[in-house]
């Protein structure tokens, strides 16, 4: 992302600290906001929506799921 940005990594990393974000924190912030979204979708298989949030594996997935929003992403499902 840096050079994509003409930055190197670390004079990235020097200006998000300064505005108190992260790299790590900005790209999962985004991640579950994603998820959130094509969660509502239900056309979207729970596989699906891990690959499409860059996750390896659909456990991976649940867990960092859980650990966004404090449920599975199938409970979520149901109460959306």
């Amino acid at each position: 992302m840096a050079r994509k940005l003409g930055l190197s990594d670390r004079t990235l990393n020097r200006r998000l600290a300064d505005e108190g974000l992260s790299f790590q924190g900005l790209l999962e912030k985004s991640r579950s906001a994603l998820a959130s979204g094509l969660l509502e979708q239900s056309h979207y298989s729970l596989a699906e929506i891990a690959f499409l949030t860059g996750f390896s594996e659909q456990s991976a997935f649940t867990r960092a799921f859980k650990r966004w929003n404090g449920q599975t992403p199938q409970a979520y499902r149901q109460n959306e």
